[in-house]
C-alpha cells in the first residue's frame, strides 16, 4: 500500500514561496544587512592581538607638533626611511604617494633613500577601484625610485561605509599587482580577487612607534630589527581614517596591517549562503512535520541561534558563511506559521465561552483508553430564544463554571449549541457516575442571568469503547446524551449497535473482496520490546480496515463476520503474506526480531494451512524461527483432532506458538498442559487494571510465574504509562508492547525508524 507524504503544517506551496524569496534575497543581496550586523559585533568584542611581526612607523600628530609645521619635507621622509633601514627591518612599506613632490628640492634624497633600501622597499600604487581585482589606477610610483623597489597596490572598496574586504591582487594592464596585505603576508603570486578581513583582531596591540622618534633615534634596531615596518600618516590632518566594522574610525596602514595578519594564518574561504540556506530549510521542513508551532519555534530559534553560533565561530578561523538569507527563511516561515496557528486556534475555540471546541477534541491525540463524556444543556434552543441580549452568553459562562468544578481538571470542550464533553481518564472509570451524580447536583440550584432566575438541566452520555477514531467515540458520546434527554434519565452509556445487522451480513462478503482489492484493508504493525533492556525483540501485525464511506471498523467486528461469512480464510493469508513480506525487510535489516500473526482457530482445521504458510516464507527467503502464530479461542482446537494436528505440524515447521489475550475467552490450564506454547500473552484488560486491581494485579503475577514455569515466555499487552512498565519490570515480565511502546503503525514508518541515518553533510 502506498505511503502517503506526510502534511506538514503549513503548505508546501508556502514553503516554495518562502525558499525563492530566500534565494532572491541572497542573489540581491537583500539579506547582506544582517551578515554585516553580526560580522560588526564580532569587531566590537574582537580579543585576538597581533603578531608583532608587523609595526607602523606613524607620520602622526606628536611629530608634525615637534617639527613645528603641518607639512613633512621630503629630506624628512628620506630621514625616516634611512632610521628604517638602519635599524634593519626586513622590509619598508611606503603608504605614501609623491607623484606631486617630484618638484621639491629634497626629492633626489627620498629617491636615493629608496633605492638604498632596495628591493626591502615596497612602494604603494594608488587604484582608483578595486571592484572584484578590476583596477584603473591613476597613479604609479616616480621612475626617479629606480626598479628595485616592489610595487603593491593600496586600493580597496566600501561596503555601508566600511571596509569588509581587501584585495589580494589587483589586474593593471594585463599584470597583478599584488597588494601590501599580500605582501606583508608573503603570499606567492597571489591571485586577483578579494579576501573577508578577520575582524577578531584587536587595533589595540597594534605596536605603532612616531616617525620623530626614528629620525631622533630613540627608536631603532630594537624595536624594528627583522620586522616588517608599514610608514604611513596617522596624523589628523592627512585623513587617512577608516571605518573598521565594530571599530572606530582608525587609519589605513591599520587596515593593511589586520589584513597581513589574516593572510598570514592562511587563505580565508567563502562558502557564501547556498548551504546555510539549504541546512535551514532542511531543519524547518523537519521542523514543521511536528504540526505543533511550540515545537516548530524551540527548533527555529535554535536554528536562527545556531547559525550565529557558526558563522561567529567560523569567522576567526578564516571562513566566511553568509546567514543573512537563511534567517530570512526563518523570519518568513515563522510569521506564516504563526499566521496559521493564529488561524487554528480560532478554528478550535469557541467564540462565546473561548473554551476549546469540539474540532479541537476530535484533531488532538487518539483518546487511548480514556472515557468520553458529552454533556448537553436539556431545552438550550428554547432558553436561547427566552434569555434577552447577552444573557446567553452570561448562561454558558455560568454553566461553564460549574461543568468545571466537577471535571477534575481535565480540559473542558465547548460546542455552538449549549453541548459540551471532556475526557476522563481510566483509572477514573469508577467515579463516573459519582462525579456526574455531583454534577447533577449543582445544577439543582437555577442560574441568576441579570434578574432571570433560570432553571438549567443537564444530561450525559458517556463512551468508554476504546474502538474507533475521535470523532466516532464522540459522536457516539453525544448520541447517548441525546437518548438520555428524550429517557429522562441522567446518564446514558453508548451501546454500539449489533454486529450482527443485517444489511451487514448480506453485503460483507463483497465489501470484503473490494476492500482487498482497493488497499482499504491494511497491516499495521506494533513493536514489541523487551522490558527489562527495552530492546525491540518482535512486532504484532494488526489487520485494520478503512472503509471510504463508515470510516475506520473494529477489527472485533469484521474479524467476527468473516468467520461467520467463510472470508476469513483468504482475510489471514492476506495479512500472513504481508506481516511475511515485511518481516523479511525487517530481516534485511539486520534486526533479529520475530513477527507475530493472529491466526484464528477456525482455521486450524485446514489441512493445507501450514504448508501454504511454509510456501510464503520460502517465497520471501524467512526463517521460520521468525514468525510466531497467536492462537485464541482454544475451545475449538481441544475439540478438533486436526487442529491439534495443524498446531503439531506449526511447531514442527519450526514456528513459534502463542497463546493470545490469556485469562479471557476459552484459554484454560488444560489447553496449557496440552499444547506447547512458546509465549502467554496477558489481555490488556488485566494489564491495564493492575495498578488499580489487586484481584487483577494477582492474575498477571501468577501468570507470569505459570509462563516462566513452562518454559515459555511471558507478553504483557495494553501497557499505557510508565508505572504499569515498571511494576511489569518488578514481576519479571518478559516482553511488552502497547501505547507507551509505540502504537500500531505503516510497515514503512516502522523501517524508517530501524534505519541507520544517512551520512551528515560536511562543511
Amino acid at each position: 500500500m502506498a505511503v502517503k507524504v506526510k502534511s506538514l503544517f503549513i503548505s508546501w506551496r508556502t514553503i516554495a514561496l518562502a525558499l525563492l524569496l530566500s534565494v532572491a534575497a541572497g542573489l540581491s543581496s537583500i539579506a547582506e544587512p544582517i551578515d554585516r550586523i553580526i560580522e560588526s559585533a564580532v569587531g566590537r568584542v574582537a580579543w585576538r592581538p597581533v603578531s608583532g611581526d608587523i609595526v607602523i612607523v606613524a607620520l602622526d600628530d606628536k611629530t608634525l607638533e615637534r617639527m613645528g609645521k603641518n607639512d613633512f619635507s621630503m629630506a624628512q621622509h628620506a630621514r625616516v626611511v634611512d632610521g628604517v633601514n638602519r635599524a634593519g627591518a626586513k622590509r619598508l612599506f611606503v603608504d605614501f604617494l609623491f607623484d606631486r613632490r617630484g618638484a621639491d628640492r629634497d626629492f633626489p634624497k627620498m629617491t636615493a633613500a629608496i633605492r638604498r633600501m632596495g628591493s626591502r622597499a615596497v612602494l604603494a600604487v594608488e587604484a582608483k577601484s578595486a571592484d572584484l581585482g578590476d583596477s584603473q589606477l591613476t597613479r604609479f610610483p616616480s621612475p626617479a625610485f629606480g626598479t628595485a623597489a616592489q610595487l603593491a597596490c593600496i586600493g580597496w572598496e566600501y561596503e555601508f561605509w566600511q571596509v569588509w574586504r581587501l584585495p589580494t591582487a589587483l589586474n593593471v594592464n594585463g599584470r597583478d599587482i599584488p597588494t601590501f596585505s599580500s605582501l606583508l603576508a608573503n603570499v606567492r603570486n597571489p591571485k586577483v580577487g578579494t579576501y573577508a578581513l578577520d575582524l577578531s583582531y584587536n587595533t589595540d596591540t597594534i605596536k605603532t612607534y612616531s616617525a620623530i622618534d626614528v629620525i631622533s633615534g630613540q627608536v631603532g634596531a630594537r624595536e624594528l630589527a627583522g620586522k616588517d615596518v608599514i610608514f604611513a600618516a596617522t596624523a589628523t590632518a592627512y585623513q587617512d581614517t577608516h571605518y573598521l566594522p565594530g571599530h572606530d574610525k582608525i587609519p589605513g596602514a591599520f587596515i593593511h596591517l589586520i589584513g597581513g595578519e589574516t593572510l598570514k594564518r592562511g587563505q580565508p574561504i567563502d562558502i557564501g549562503w547556498i548551504p546555510a540556506l539549504a541546512l535551514t530549510a532542511a531543519a524547518l521542513i523537519g521542523a514543521l512535520a511536528f504540526r505543533r508551532t511550540r515545537h516548530f519555534n524551540w527548533i527555529a530559534v535554535a536554528t536562527g541561534l545556531g547559525l550565529i553560533v557558526v558563522k561567529v565561530a567560523l569567522m576567526p578561523m578564516l571562513v566566511t558563511v553568509s546567514i543573512g538569507a537563511s534567517l530570512f527563511l526563518i523570519a518568513t516561515i515563522s510569521t506564516n506559521v504563526a499566521r496559521t496557528s493564529r488561524r487554528k486556534s480560532a478554528q478550535h475555540e469557541n467564540p462565546v465561552s473561548g473554551l476549546p471546541n469540539f474540532e479541537a477534541l476530535r484533531t488532538q491525540a487518539a483518546y487511548g483508553s480514556a472515557t468520553v463524556i458529552a454533556a448537553k444543556v436539556v431545552n438550550f434552543e428554547d432558553l436561547a430564544a427566552f434569555i434577552p441580549g447577552e444573557g446567553l452568553s452570561k448562561l454558558v459562562e455560568q454553566v461553564t463554571r460549574r461543568l468545571q468544578l466537577a471535571s477534575q481538571g481535565t480540559t473542558l470542550y465547548h460546542d455552538l449549541d449549549g453541548t459540551f464533553a471532556w475526557l476522563v481518564p481510566y483509572y477514573q472509570h469508577s467515579q463516573i457516575e459519582t462525579q456526574l451524580m455531583g454534577l447533577a447536583a449543582l445544577f439543582n440550584a437555577p442560574l441568576t442571568i441579570d434578574e432571570l432566575k433560570v432553571d438549567v438541566s443537564m444530561a450525559f452520555g458517556v463512551n468508554d469503547e476504546f474502538e474507533g477514531s475521535n470523532a466516532q467515540r464522540l459522536a457516539a458520546a453525544l448520541v447517548a446524551a441525546e437518548k438520555s434527554i428524550r429517557s429522562r434519565v441522567l446518564w446514558t452509556k453508548y451501546t454500539p449497535q449489533q454486529k450482527d445487522d443485517a444489511g451487514w451480513q448480506l453485503s460483507f462478503h463483497s465489501q470484503l473482496e473490494d476492500a482487498l482489492n482497493a488497499g482499504d484493508i491494511w497491516v499495521a504493525f506494533q513493536p514489541q520490546y523487551r522490558i527489562a533492556t527495552r530492546q525491540l525483540v518482535g512486532v504484532e501485525a494488526l489487520v485494520r480496515w478503512t472503509h471510504p464511506t463508515r470510516g475506520p471498523i473494529s477489527p472485533d467486528e469484521f474479524i467476527v463476520q468473516a468467520e461467520k461469512s467463510q472470508d476469513i480464510y483468504r482475510l489471514t493469508l492476506f495479512v500472513m503474506d504481508q506481516a511475511i513480506r515485511s518481516a523479511a525487510q525487517l530481516q534485511k535489516l539486520g534486526t533479529e526480531i520475530h513477527m507475530s500473526v493472529n491466526l484464528s482457530a477456525t482455521l486450524l482445521d485446514h489441512k493445507d494451512l501450514v504448508s501454504t504458510i511454509r510456501v510464503m516464507l520460502s517465497a520471501h527467503h524467512l526463517s521460520p524461527e521468525r514468525l510466531t502464530i497467536e492462537i485464541t479461542e482454544t475451545a475449538q482446537i481441544e475439540n478438533s483432532l486436526q487442529a491439534r494436528q495443524t498446531l503439531a505440524q506449526i511447531r514442527r515447521a519450526g514456528m513459534r506458538l502463542s497463546i493470545d489475550d490469556y485469562g479471557t475467552g476459552q484459554s484454560n490450564l488444560e489447553y496449557l498442559t496440552e499444547i506447547e506454547a512458546d509465549e502467554i500473552k496477558i489481555d490488556k484488560r488485566f494489564v491495564m487494571t493492575m495498578r488499580d486491581s489487586q484481584r487483577n494485579l494477582e492474575v498477571v503475577k501468577s501468570t507470569i510465574d505459570l509462563a516462566h514455569r513452562l518454559g515459555a515466555t511471558a507478553v504483557a499487552e495494553g501497557i499505557e504509562d510508565a508505572q504499569t512498565m515498571a511494576l511489569l519490570d518488578q514481576l519479571g515480565c518478559d516482553i511488552g508492547q502497547g501505547y507507551l511502546l509505540g502504537k500500531p503503525q505503516l510497515i514503512g514508518d516502522l523501517l524508517a525508524s530501524l534505519s541507520p541515518p544517512s551520512d551528515s553533510r560536511r562543511a
